[in-house]
């Protein structure tokens, strides 16, 4: 498992680039066919999650590693990844569960901090050219306004790396 450390990338300090990379938005399709090949990033949820459905039912992962993985991400308050385990990363849960309708500046510049994370070890690590974010927690769509910081930070600071697409499922 990649974790990485706070403060890796600081994404105030990101210029924006010429567009690249092509960012979809979409509603939640989980055909596992579609998405052969992508990078999952998700919410580091184990049990009746996106993590599960993508880690165990698509890619054969233990259920221990699983749980073992979102464990470390929620009491570490990091985002990581299982690559080369497997192409999934993923965010802690807390801000799709105790503070998905938040919008105090602080809890969403936390939020674009960890994407932001997640876009550093993928140019130094994983090196993903095809990205399907899905933070679904519940059937509920996603709170918009961390699709928007999403798609804010992927603008951002994914120009320059080796990412072609993402989709964002909303």
């Amino acid at each position: 498992m990649i974790t990485w450390r706070r403060n890796t990338l600081r994404y105030s300090a990101l210029r924006a680039k010429e567009p690249r990379m092509k960012i979809t938005r979409q509603k939640q399709d989980t055909t596992a066919q579609r998405w052969t090949g992508w990078h999952i990033l998700t919410v580091g949820e184990a049990g009746f999650s996106m993590l599960d459905i993508y880690g165990r039912h698509q890619l054969g992962l233990d259920i221990d590693v699983i749980r073992s993985f979102a464990d470390r991400i929620n009491e570490r308050d990091e985002s990581g990844s299982l690559h080369p385990q497997a192409p999934i990363s993923a965010v802690p849960r807390r801000f799709f569960r105790d503070q998905e309708k938040s919008i105090d500046p602080s809890v969403l510049n936390d939020f674009k901090r960890h994407i932001s994370e997640f876009m550093e070890a993928n140019r130094r690590t994983i090196h993903a050219s095809r990205i399907l974010v899905d933070f679904h927690v519940s059937p509920a769509p996603v709170p918009p306004h961390y699709i928007e910081a999403t798609e804010e930070i992927l603008r951002l600071s994914g120009q320059d790396g080796p990412i072609e697409e993402v989709v964002i499922f909303t």
